[in-house]
């Protein structure tokens, strides 16, 4: 249950930190930035998803894989921003690292499902 803490904690703060910065993305990419906020609410959705369906293992893995998922198109919306400069090095290196590690939290959660799998 820490690691589920940890992992909402997390995104949490990134969507947080992200959210500021969505005040300045340019009218121009309204897109961009509905795609962004919208991935971030269903990140939060698909954690928390993963803690009430934790009984049954196929469906609670459904939903990790599926934030990987979130994560990693979250990681490709933050590049586009950083490439159209919307947001500078600096900010993208932030938010990238903080996606990384939410990402090996959910991959440590789905290795160690997998370690007790095979031990019974």
């Amino acid at each position: 249950m820490n690691e589920n803490f940890k992992i909402l904690n997390n995104s949490k703060k990134t969507i947080n930190y992200i959210n500021k910065l969505l005040v300045n993305y340019p009218k121009k990419e309204v897109i961009l930035k509905q795609n962004i906020e919208r991935n971030n609410y269903e990140i939060i959705q698909l954690i928390y998803y993963y803690v009430v369906n934790k009984d049954s293992k196929r469906i609670y893995e459904k939903y990790l894989k599926d934030l990987i998922v979130k994560l990693s198109m979250l990681d490709y919306y933050m590049l586009n921003s950083y490439q159209n400069k919307i947001i500078s090095t600096k900010k993208y290196n932030v938010i990238s690292n903080y996606i990384i590690e939410i990402r090996k939290m959910v991959y440590g959660i789905l290795k160690s499902e997998k370690v007790q799998e095979e031990v019974r």
